[in-house]
């Protein structure tokens, strides 16, 4: 009997042990804006009629899936001393489909949930960074 319970015990704490390990593996964890911009940032962005192009960067070991990338339009005026009152700039979140394998990239492509307008009063200046990922593997 005290075999037993001894096997028991230990069965049961190997399991227990066992058991953290793999919620330990699978707990998400958040990173600073300062980590997301060393694991993955976005480069080539350009807007072509009414779509936005660009391929993001994988600095990581680690294979990422489900990028979030917020694209921002932001208007500059002409005259920045006299600013009209109606300024068209805005920015998308988007999820990027695909995969971007370690050390690798991953270009995207999406269309625009409207067009920019076409002004003479200023200009669109597009940018684009990684606001999230899921980095898969050890």
């Amino acid at each position: 009997m005290r075999v037993f319970d001894a096997c028991l015990r230990f069965g049961t704490a190997l399991s227990l042990a066992l058991s953290a390990v793999a919620v330990q593996a699978q707990a998400p964890s958040l990173a600073s804006s300062e980590q997301v911009e060393q694991t993955a940032v976005v480069r080539d962005i350009r807007v072509t009629g009414s779509s936005v192009s660009g391929v993001v960067v994988n600095h990581s070991p680690r294979l990422l899936r489900d990028v979030r990338v917020i694209v921002r339009h932001t208007w500059h005026w002409k005259n920045e001393r006299h600013p009209g009152d109606d300024n068209p700039g805005r920015a998308e979140e988007l999820v990027i489909p695909g995969e971007a394998s370690p050390r690798g990239t991953l270009p995207f492509t999406y269309a625009l949930n409207q067009p920019l307008p076409q002004r003479n009063d200023g200009r669109f200046v597009t940018s684009a960074e990684v606001i999230g990922f899921t980095e898969v593997g050890n």
